[in-house]
């Protein structure tokens, strides 16, 4: 597909696109599509490097510049003109071969992999016309020749400063180049720490040793500078979800490929070309029992009802066959590995066909928090590769790690080719404070074996014996939030055929003292005891883990012991025994063999468990699956003739009254298919906007399949959250919507959805905070509408008797109430707090009673990174947030910036230090860390400006600089946490 005319369109009539081609760029090893053009104007010519949402690219929107190369003297070119064997066949699944163009920048090398010697050649050929123009025309292919310009100006003078406005701001969008930048010596390429010229390098605190950013002989890179075509850019990930889950998440490793299929373990590179076993399956036709993989969902409703019929039928086309899992869970205190762990992991006659291994706090370092990178994954990944049966051969399919919590699954070599690559998906929940800390929360894998979807949980829920409810929001969080987005749309937990859920979950014996807790155990009364452990009542009783089983436990509790021995803790705290670590599972064809602890493992306070599973797996006969495809397309082709799609609607108007912030309501629309066809429905976009339904607003199902004489019920639920409270501002506190319910085949119903939000101080910008005396639900609507109007500050006369406040009250009241009765508590910051407490401490705040703050410590840290974070403009502005990142290298250029920044950000910015400074000098017993409160409150006080394209993390580019631009912000909130901040 020709692109030329796309690309045009991003550029000015004078700027000539001379040719352009797909090809694959790697740099660092780094592999990405890209398009490639050759751009002129006047004397200059450049190349251009552009990212696309989409391959082939469809339209202008699809398109960004990520890069712009000068052609001029520094840069060469060479072709190798020997045709390789490709690892990936992304172009063309009929054609193996690849033209390798070699790209000399200085003395970057960038290397450029074409489909065909055809468009190497004509790559070449333009990029060593605009090095020569008087070279002769046999250097261009002879199709070619005619597309040449005409008339180009030669011999002007080459500024290329026509580029400048194609170069990228740190947030990868585009921006007119400012001149002024050429003189900034802190915007230079490189950066030597130990320079004599460098005037601030008897600083106290310097980031680069943190950061991980030098090597040996390699440069020290200081700034954003780096090439943007290392950069991947993706509009529909949420700014919050997308930094916390890089800093806690390494996600990297996916199935290890073999033979024609796949390849080593350690290629973490290799592609997997297409088949159409592969495709049928990905689609669903016939008898796929998972959702559509990405980017290739079925294009007509009779897709959409096919799979559906085919699910409902699947008995008549599916057989059983059966699989062996191994669940294995511990919390290894982050501890090394011992010598082996055959005695965990080996110890069945017969090699298991699955393994699943979770580990909880893997790395316990304060570094953890804040790096994604950790030398314990490797230790311990190494362990239990070299403790998995010599019998059976295994192969990786997933490791994923978020801090300490880690799961790698294992299956052996024979079912590689039952299990698709593209099938796998991965993801992560922090349920640590506001979702930043990922040192509790939950780690995800899902696959499919033959036509059955597994899915393997791992978590580390809330500690502390008295943090019962805490443990079963934690899990709830896990539960709801953990989604699976290579999917379409994304998959959850539930939508599994079976689930195995591991994991150290913290449950606690209740209602016994010590002394009858170990009596009992030492007299295996386990299943009295077991009356009193806070999951075992929960079970079948109430909504946590509801449809979960757990075998019967006959062994002692697995926490807490003595470290290197079997004795119960003899600490000053002896706490009492539990079963903290446990194995659960739900779905059908589950048959658990055995469920037992391993105390023979002793370096840890907790025991290792495990869990050996017998499993029915279904598997596809491939000729009864076509019978019973064609007779479902018999059926709808008659259907399809007959009738036409008919559904009624139990209402079209809802009515959401006194929403308050973080409070969720919710309605139940419900759909009747009262035609003779299945009806497929889809909420769909109004004109010219970018989703169907408001941000306050979510929908479940948004899509969905019918059949006739059926019905579906869809939630409808409003929820002002951080993510929305601020852009209802006083002035509009109505919520209006107007969703369009789109029949495929038939017509649209339009739903009204209304309600009135309650104003809140969260939300309310800084400048009016200040302003306000009163509780905000005192304040009259008008002046509410006067404070928040910008530049409300400016224009009040203080002469008049007004005044303002140096901080915002609420913020004092929060800060006051964590001084007086949190310093000395430990996880400040770091534990979450309780979703009715924040409820109660927001009315606390807005109406201004009662006096004291309701709640424990840990939900009023969170109200007040909650409330700081719904800051429409942060802490620190968000238009010198760049200019942040630049200086945080220095302490000095950070002082200057912050004292440049209005004065009711820079009061609330030295105040909050000096607090955090506060709490540090307690930190022999609230064991705060200044890493981890750089980390937490970076990310709160330093936010890019609204509207940023948020870098995928799909590449390890956007993994490097997403994680680049994380130190950089730690490290500008470390200064000042190091440092009594003077004027």
């Amino acid at each position: 597909m020709d692109i030329t005319p796309i690309v045009k369109k991003l550029l000015r009539a004078d700027e000539k696109v001379l040719y352009c081609v797909l090809g694959r760029v790697i740099e660092d090893n780094i592999q990405a599509d890209r398009y490639i053009a050759i751009v002129q104007k006047q004397a200059d010519t450049a190349l251009f490097l552009f990212s696309s949402r989409g391959i082939p690219c469809s339209s202008e929107g699809d398109l960004s510049v990520e890069d712009v190369i000068k052609i001029n003297e520094d840069f060469h070119l060479r072709q190798n003109n020997v045709n390789r064997q490709s690892s990936i066949d992304d172009f063309d699944p009929l054609k193996n071969t690849e033209q390798v163009v070699d790209l000399y920048i200085g003395k970057k090398n960038l290397r450029v992999l074409l489909q065909d010697a055809l468009s190497a050649k004509s790559l070449i050929g333009w990029i060593q016309k605009a090095q020569n123009p008087n070279a002769p025309s046999w250097s261009l292919p002879c199709n070619l020749l005619t597309e040449l310009p005409q008339g180009a100006p030669q011999g002007l003078p080459s500024s290329f400063a026509w580029t400048d406005k194609y170069r990228h701001s740190q947030s990868g969008c585009l921006f007119a180049a400012n001149p002024h930048h050429q003189d900034n010596p802190f915007l230079h390429d490189t950066f030597n720490p130990g320079s004599t010229d460098n005037p601030f390098q008897e600083d106290v605190f310097d980031p680069l040793k943190y950061m991980n950013i030098s090597d040996g002989q390699k440069r020290v890179v200081a700034t954003d500078n780096v090439p943007r075509r290392q950069k991947a850019m993706s509009a529909d990930m949420n700014t919050g979800e997308t930094m916390s889950a890089l800093r806690k998440t390494e996600s990297r490793d996916s199935i290890d490929l073999i033979g024609d299929y796949y390849g080593d373990e350690d290629n973490t590179n290799g592609g997997v070309p297409d088949s159409l076993k592969l495709i049928t399956n990905q689609l669903g036709i016939p008898g796929s029992g998972v959702e559509l993989v990405n980017n290739l969902k079925p294009t007509t409703m009779r897709e959409h009802v096919v799979k559906h019929y085919m699910r409902q039928r699947e008995e008549e086309f599916t057989y059983k066959k059966h699989y062996t899992i191994f669940c294995g869970t511990w919390n290894v205190n982050g501890q090394n590995p011992p010598v082996t762990l055959k005695q965990w992991l080996d110890r069945v006659p017969d090699p298991p066909d699955i393994y699943v291994i979770g580990f909880q706090e893997l790395d316990l370092s304060n570094q953890a928090y804040v790096f994604s990178d950790s030398r314990k994954e490797e230790q311990w990944k190494n362990a239990v590769r070299k403790s998995l049966p010599v019998k059976g051969k295994y192969r990786k399919v997933k490791l994923i790690r978020m801090v300490g919590i880690m799961m790698l699954v294992y299956v052996k070599e024979s079912l590689v080719p039952d299990v698709p690559p593209s099938l796998v998906d991965a993801d992560t929940v922090a349920t640590g404070i506001m979702g930043i800390m990922g040192n509790k929360g939950g780690v995800g894998v899902r696959m499919t074996l033959h036509n059955t979807s597994l899915c393997f949980i791992n978590t580390h829920l809330a500690a502390h014996q008295e943090e019962y409810e805490r443990r079963n929001q934690d899990y709830r969080d896990v539960e709801s939030k953990m989604r699976f987005k290579n999917f379409a749309p994304p998959l959850t937990i539930s939508e599994h055929d079976q689930v195995f859920w591991i994991g150290d979950l913290n449950y606690r014996i209740n209602g016994l003292d010590i002394d009858k807790v170990k009596t009992m155990i030492d007299k295996m009364k386990y299943r009295d005891l077991l009356s009193y452990d806070q999951l075992h009542q929960q079970l079948g009783r109430s909504d946590v883990f509801k449809g979960y089983k757990e075998g019967i436990i006959g062994f002692r509790p697995t926490y807490k012991y003595d470290t290197g021995t079997n004795e119960w803790d003899s600490s000053e705290k002896s706490r009492i025994p539990a079963w903290c670590d446990r194995i659960l599972y739900k779905g059908a064809g589950i048959e658990q063999v055995h469920y037992i602890s391993h105390p023979d493992l002793t370096i840890s306070d907790h025991k290792p468990v495990s869990s050996l599973f017998n499993v029915e797996v279904k598997v596809v006969d491939r000729e009864k699956s076509n019978k019973v495809y064609e007779d479902v397309m018999k059926k709808l082709d008659r259907l399809e003739n007959d009738y036409l799609p008919q559904v009624k609607l139990d209402k079209t108007e809802f009515q959401f009254k006194d929403v308050m912030f973080i409070e969720k309501k919710a309605e139940i629309l419900t759909v009747c298919n009262i035609g003779q066809v299945p009806v497929e429905f889809e909420f769909i976009n109004k004109l010219e906007e970018q989703s169907y339904c408001q941000p306050w607003l979510k929908i479940t199902p948004f899509k969905s399949v019918i059949t006739p004489g059926s019905s579906c019920e869809i939630r409808l639920e409003v929820l002002v959250d951080k993510s929305c409270v601020a852009t209802l501002d006083a002035s509009n506190h109505v919520l209006d919507d107007i969703l369009v319910l789109h029949l495929t085949g038939g017509k649209d119903f339009f739903i009204t959805v209304n309600g009135n939000f309650i104003p809140s101080s969260f939300g309310c910008s800084l400048e009016a905070l200040v302003q306000m005396h009163g509780p905000i639900r005192e304040t009259p609507t008008a002046q509410l509408i006067e404070i928040e109007q910008p530049g409300s500050l400016m224009s009040r006369d203080l002469t008049q008797g007004g005044r303002l406040y140096a901080v915002p009250k609420e913020v004092w009241r929060l800060v006051d109430h964590i001084w007086h009765y949190g310093r000395d508590e430990e996880e400040l910051f770091q534990q979450r707090g309780l979703k009715n407490e924040l409820a109660a401490i927001r009315d606390c705040l807005d109406t201004g009673v009662p006096d004291k703050i309701p709640g424990s410590v840990h939900s009023v840290t969170e109200a007040l990174l909650l409330f700081l974070e719904c800051l429409p403009d942060p802490v620190i502005p968000s238009r010198v947030y760049y200019r942040s990142l630049e200086c945080s290298g220095n302490y000095m250029l950070c002082k200057q910036l912050i004292s440049e920044i209005p004065e009711h950000h820079k009061n609330l910015f030295r105040y909050l230090c000096a607090f955090l400074r506060e709490l540090l000098n307690h930190s022999d017993k609230n064991k705060l860390d200044i890493s981890i409160l750089a980390s937490i409150f970076g990310e709160i006080f330093l936010r890019p400006p609204p509207n940023t394209l948020i870098r995928s993390l799909s590449t390890p580019a956007g993994k490097a600089k997403a994680m680049e631009e994380e130190m950089k912000r730690t490290a500008f909130v470390t200064h000042f946490l190091s440092n009594e901040f003077d004027e």
